[in-house]
């Protein structure tokens, strides 16, 4: 096969990876804390051994991906039940699976009275234990720390945590992540009660992308069409001359 096609078909490999990439950013656009993700691309080079002047080649390599940590923009909800976290760290839940970590902070109170996510898994506190409230439980006020206080006594602090590098962090279905590398719990964090921070993916700037994205393939995929219609070509004028 022609270099040329190994080149175009590395570009579009690379394409396709963008296009589910932006997709799903687009699917999440009103998932409430989800943080977008974006490609890295580079370009490969190597010598072409099949030619005298060995010029280099450049194929595109897809180096990975990586998460946009931004805070997306917070809007007020008035349930004392809904969080956001207006600074860095990411909240804590139980799964059966093992601890994840998320900035979606629409919780509630489940039949045992633990404090779940819409999902049901419970929220952890910062010494990794459910968060249950009372029968009696009326009035719960959360601080900017992360405390929580019920009736107007201290009760519990939410687990808040951290990252050295985020970018090592493992996506999992919407805004939930996994880690192998243990957090630290975030001190200088900001909760905000009765508000929800949404997704910090920018719609139209995702959907003219993927428009672009979209072009480039259909653009690629003409060329390898072209480039092998000119093999084709070739192979049947040397045949005809033999």
């Amino acid at each position: 096969m022609d270099n040329s096609v190994y080149i175009t078909l590395s570009r579009q490999l690379a394409l396709f990876r963008d296009m589910d990439v932006t997709a799903n950013n687009v699917a999440n656009t009103n998932t409430t804390g989800y943080s977008s993700e974006h490609i890295l691309f580079n370009s490969y080079l190597t010598k072409d051994v099949n030619q005298k002047n060995r010029n280099d080649m450049a194929f595109a390599y897809d180096i990975s991906s990586y998460h946009n940590m931004e805070i997306g923009a917070i809007s007020a909800t008035g349930n004392p039940l809904d969080l956001a976290i207006a600074s860095n760290g990411l909240f804590a839940v139980a799964t059966p699976l093992g601890t994840r970590y998320t900035k979606s902070g629409n919780f509630q109170i489940d039949g045992e009275g633990k404090l779940t996510t819409v999902e049901g898994y419970p929220v952890l506190d910062n010494n990794g234990q459910n968060i249950i409230f009372t029968p009696e439980t009326k009035d719960i006020k959360v601080g900017e720390a992360g405390n929580i206080s019920v009736n107007g006594e201290e009760f519990a602090t939410l687990g808040i945590y951290k990252f050295s590098n985020p970018q090592l962090l493992e996506r999992l279905d919407g805004a939930m992540f996994k880690s192998e590398i243990d957090p630290e719990i975030e001190t200088n964090t900001k909760v905000v009660q009765g508000a929800l921070a949404s997704a910090n993916v920018k719609p139209v700037l995702e959907l003219t992308h993927m428009i672009d994205v979209s072009r480039s393939v259909a653009n690629t995929a003409k060329m390898i069409e072209t480039m092998y219609d000119l093999q084709r070509k070739t192979n049947n004028t040397w045949a005809q001359q033999s």
